[in-house]
């Protein structure tokens, strides 16, 4: 070999060790990179010149060039976020992300909501996933997710569930079978009632307008472990046009009534279940007519249903009451579950999902292109996506008010950053050399 291919060899090092601080300084630039993934250069030898020599062919190196840049997909660490639409995937997969043309995919979970109620990225890309349709369901094609966040239409309450312990040891004294329960003005006052029953709770209901309404269920020992029970409103709250007479406010309303038996144990056996509608039609002011049903543990039909009421000694009391309506409601916060479910939380407690969010995964990640903008677009290396939910098919789980950070190595890149530069002044020492040694044979000439 001549001197002039030593300087070329020494120059590929040269290239080889300029590429790689190129690479290094992108990792370093990029190491708060919300999402980034880190490069590594991958280096080979130039093939190499035969030679012969006294003891036979042989082969002299030629340099080096740089072989392939791959991208690592090492999880970077995921660092909480008060943004609630920032979301992180812990696990393999992206981001799905549309510009309306193409697809694209991304690890940064930094997204926003923009005045049309899509969850887009900085530039205006659109996250994918599946949205709600107007029943609530989610659909099963994956689109541009879009929320509403409209404030959320009340419920009227429709069945009251009671979990409670009634005093075994009562006397029958039948002071509320007596009393007038029609909301006129012969009726009794719902002081009153409560007053001559040997129990009763109360619990907040809501009519079709989201109007809330108290409703209080007296209890009546009738004997032979029965029990007779009333549930009833306050008659100024009524639609008076719905009544027999005219409802007389204070006054009380029965809506409903049973009654409620009991075996030795205490346990519930029998229970039945009158609608008052059924004879005098009943509604609150404004709204529509709607039954209550009531759920003690068994239905009028002896089935097992939500409740639990029992006759047992000690002082009657309520474990639990609860109803199912709910009042008009504001969108109060977001989160997203780890299936990728982005849940809105109401002002009036409820909490409904919004869409769910999809994950694409690859067969070769690291034959990916990347784009710029933390993206990366399918090639024929990385194959076809896999769209689908999170936590399914080795996809990751989606971790909400979260960002997943670069998985740069600051000092892997620092070593990576001296070993670079040592092996450019060496190279850069090889040319001065031969290039010395040029000038001492042209001098000989």
């Amino acid at each position: 070999m001549s001197l002039f291919s030593t300087l070329s060899t020494a120059a590929s090092g040269l290239g080889v060790a300029s590429s790689n601080l190129s690479v290094i300084g992108d990792n370093i630039a990029n190491m708060n990179t919300t999402g980034f993934k880190s490069t590594r250069s991958e280096f080979a030898d130039y093939r190499p010149q035969d030679v012969f020599g006294l003891a036979g062919p042989s082969q002299v190196g030629k340099g080096a060039g740089i072989n392939n840049l791959q991208t690592l997909f090492g999880q970077g660490s995921l660092m909480a976020s008060q943004n609630p639409l920032d979301m992180a995937i812990a696990g393999d997969g992206f981001f799905v992300v549309s510009n309306g043309v193409n697809d694209n995919y991304t690890r940064a979970g930094q997204f926003y909501l923009d005045d049309d109620g899509f969850i887009v990225t900085a530039d205006g890309a659109r996250l994918q996933g599946y949205n709600v349709d107007s029943t609530g369901t989610l659909g099963k094609t994956v689109a541009d997710l879009q929320l509403d966040t409209d404030p959320i239409q009340p419920a009227a309450t429709a069945a009251i569930t009671l979990t409670a312990t009634l005093d075994a040891d009562t006397a029958v004294t039948g002071g509320v079978a007596a009393l007038v329960l029609d909301g006129t003005a012969a009726a009794s006052t719902l002081e009153a009632a409560a007053n001559a029953s040997d129990f009763a709770a109360s619990v907040t209901s809501y009519d079709s307008l989201g109007v809330a309404h108290e409703v209080t269920v007296l209890w009546e020992y009738a004997g032979a472990n029965t029990w007779n029970w009333y549930a009833v409103v306050d008659a100024g709250e009524l639609d008076s046009t719905a009544l027999a007479g005219a409802g007389v406010a204070g006054n009380a309303f029965q809506i409903a009534n049973g009654t409620a038996t009991f075996d030795g144990a205490g346990q519930l056996n029998a229970f039945t279940e009158t609608q008052t509608s059924a004879t005098d039609p009943w509604a609150f002011n404004g709204a529509n007519a709607g039954d209550i049903a009531f759920e003690m543990g068994l239905d009028a039909a002896g089935l097992a249903i939500d409740g639990r009421v029992r006759m047992i000694a000690g002082t009657s009391a309520v474990s639990a009451i609860a109803q199912d309506g709910y009042p008009p409601g504001d969108l109060a916060s977001i989160s997203t579950d780890p299936d990728g479910s982005i849940v809105g939380q109401y002002s009036n407690g409820q909490g409904y999902v919004l869409a769910q969010v999809v994950v694409a995964r690859f067969p070769a990640n690291a034959e990916l292109e990347r784009i710029g903008g933390t993206l990366f677009r399918a090639t024929i290396g990385s194959g076809d996506p896999t769209i689908g939910n999170a936590g399914t098919g080795g996809r990751g789980t989606i971790a909400g008010n979260a960002l997943e950070q670069s998985n740069v190595d600051l000092e892997r890149e620092f070593v990576n950053l001296i070993t670079s530069q040592r092996s450019y002044q060496a190279n850069a020492r090889m040319i001065d050399t031969t290039n010395s040694t040029l000038q001492e044979l042209v001098q000989l000439v």
